[in-house]
């Protein structure tokens, strides 16, 4: 297993496997109980639409770890399993 410091992830650029620039990494949230890796926070790209895409009280991205697909000179997000507000709307409307 390779290990990365999560000082290094800094300022890494996000894409979406389909070339949507998202942003660069900006944090990175943990479960203070478990320690689990929960999402990587992003600066967004200034062109990116953010309307549909979940955000946190400052404007920042809220990427799902398990979205990820690489980590190299970039990240890479799976479009698929990246959460979006579209996609939590229909699995409330779903599960209401």
């Amino acid at each position: 297993m390779v290990r990365i410091l999560a000082s290094k992830l800094r300022d890494v650029e996000l894409i979406t496997d389909t070339g949507v620039r998202l942003g660069w990494v900006y944090d990175l949230s943990f479960d203070e109980k478990s320690g689990e890796l929960l999402v990587i926070v992003a600066e967004p790209d200034e062109d990116l639409d953010k309307s549909d895409f979940v955000v946190d009280h400052e404007g920042l991205l809220l990427i799902p770890v398990s979205a990820v697909r690489s980590v190299g000179e970039v990240i890479i997000i799976d479009s698929k399993k990246l959460a979006v507000k579209s996609k939590l709307r229909g699995i409330r409307r779903k599960t209401a």
